[in-house]
């Protein structure tokens, strides 16, 4: 692992030589940090150093091999705090996404599932998977026995409408009253 970078340097190579020697050359009045025999090659490398292995790099000839086209499922989930893998936390709506390499390929239509309990929800899971596997699967099971990944939302975000958490369904409801 590389050293991390000395700030007061980093801050010293934007500044000219002239301002550099004036801020922190003892002789001249400065905080006494200024060596001659490192400074001038440090400035350069905090203004110029980094970027050179870049451009380094990017000679070299870069070989592009495809990755395989792998169906994977994504479940997504809108919830009110974050929660880890066991948690007991309500989840307020879900739904599955079935990505085939970088594309999405098909979406589960997002459903409620606050107020149902934790054991139904995690078979609802189940069903969301299962049901991407019939329509899509093609007779392999690989991609769809488990989610890939699960990506957390804020309940917020919830896409149902009419939705409890938005509770927008009220304020017309009051209009009528």
């Amino acid at each position: 692992m590389g050293r991390s970078p000395n700030e007061t340097c980093w801050a010293c190579s934007l500044l000219t030589a002239a301002e550099a020697r004036k801020l922190h050359d003892a002789t001249v009045g400065g905080n006494g940090c200024w060596q001659d025999a490192l400074c001038h090659s440090r400035r350069s490398y905090y203004r110029t150093g980094r970027g050179q292995g870049v451009r380094r790099r990017s000679q070299l000839a870069e070989i592009v091999l495809p990755v395989p086209e792998v169906p994977y499922v994504v479940l997504h989930t809108y919830v009110d705090q974050p929660r880890q893998a066991n948690d007991e936390v309500v989840i307020h709506a879900m739904c599955a996404e079935l990505w085939v390499g970088n594309q999405p390929t098909a979406m589960t239509q997002p459903q409620h599932t606050f107020g149902i309990p934790p054991r139904l929800v995690k078979e609802y899971a189940r069903q969301l998977l299962e049901a991407l596997y019939q329509q899509y699967g093609e007779g392999r099971r690989g991609g769809f026995e488990r989610y890939a990944h699960e990506q957390q939302h804020s309940v917020s975000q919830c896409p149902i409408r009419p939705c409890a958490y938005q509770a927008t369904h009220l304020e017309a409801w009051r209009r009528c009253q």
